[in-house]
């Protein structure tokens, strides 16, 4: 009788919806993540709170960054609008940052950012550290009454204009250019920032950028992979902690009495390859052939040697 190999797969993690608590401009603590977002004369400046929240979140763990509201977001812009998310901690120079995925490859990660120098980050931080003081003079000021302690709407000033507005500090754009143009000045080993299309909210496809750690290191080791920022459509933003990724059964065949099973899993979480010679059982009670590599979304084996002539594998994740 031919022996018949069926690939069944399953997702069991669950996604659990929460809110950070915000920080504000008018009180600044460093290791606060800032969200900015920049569109043709202004920009704006969100305190979305303090980077533990994001790196103590569960894994799948949502986020919505609720600190800004759509009449501050309209005043900047949702369409063509240049946005970023980053924040630095003062006591070690690490970096928190983002790094836009393509249009064409949303539902992948994108190549991580680099960990430099103890000599090069602290010049990143060092940048970054100037946009809330320059939001907090814009709010003081008063120049756009739509702003909030959290959400600051200011003059873009990449043209150097209205220098008298930021006594104490820089647009975020400013910081972010520099005389360099781009890269924090430059001092940074690329872009952040993603961009949306000029017909973005009619399109009905989100923008995605991975945030990613880097810890200064003396060599080039990759950032650590925290989760990733979404931007809708309507012009809100969530945050996803720790993304596992979809388990997949990529092929699967057989010599003799062993089958070797080729799969995918992802960055975080357990997964585990569980068969049976019953599909009518309850998955519960599926035997444990393996625990499965994970770390990465690349293609891994593993193999089940078994003499029944009809097996069912399954692929748990949590």
């Amino acid at each position: 009788m031919l022996n018949k190999k069926t690939g069944l797969i399953a997702l069991l993690a669950g996604f659990a919806a929460s809110e950070i608590m915000a920080g504000t401009i008018t009180n600044y603590a460093v290791g606060d993540v800032l969200v900015c977002f920049r569109e043709g004369l202004n920009d704006m400046v969100v305190d979305a709170g303090p980077i533990s929240a994001l790196t103590n979140a569960a894994l799948n763990q949502v986020i919505p960054i609720t600190q800004y509201t759509g009449a501050q977001l309209a005043a900047v812009g949702t369409n063509s609008v240049t946005w970023s998310a980053f924040t630095w901690l003062t006591n070690n120079n690490t970096l928190f940052i983002t790094r836009p995925r393509p249009f064409t490859a949303l539902n992948s990660q994108t190549t991580p950012w680099l960990d430099q120098s103890p000599s090069s980050q602290p010049a990143v931080g060092a940048r970054m550290a100037t946009v809330p003081p320059g939001a907090l003079d814009q709010l003081n000021f008063n120049i756009y009454p739509v702003s909030s302690p959290t959400a600051v709407v200011e003059q873009d000033n990449n043209d150097g204009s209205e220098n008298n507005n930021y006594p104490d500090g820089n647009s975020y754009h400013v910081a972010l250019a520099g005389g360099y143009g781009s890269d924090w000045d430059g001092y940074f080993q690329g872009n952040p920032e993603n961009t949306t299309t000029n017909n973005f909210i009619t399109s009905g496809q989100v923008v995605r950028s991975d945030f990613y750690q880097l810890t200064p290191t003396s060599g080039h080791a990759s950032g650590e992979y925290l989760g990733y920022f979404e931007f809708s459509t309507n012009g809100t933003t969530t945050y996803v902690a720790y993304p596992t990724g979809i388990p997949v059964i990529n092929s699967f065949s057989r010599v003799g009495n062993t089958t070797t099973i080729v799969y995918r899993t992802g960055t975080y979480g357990t997964y585990t390859l569980l068969g049976t010679n019953n599909l009518t059982a309850p998955i519960a009670t599926w035997p444990v052939i393996s625990t499965l590599s994970t770390g990465d979304i690349s293609l891994h084996s593993v193999t089940d040697t078994t003499t029944d002539a009809n097996r069912f594998y399954i692929i748990t994740a949590q």
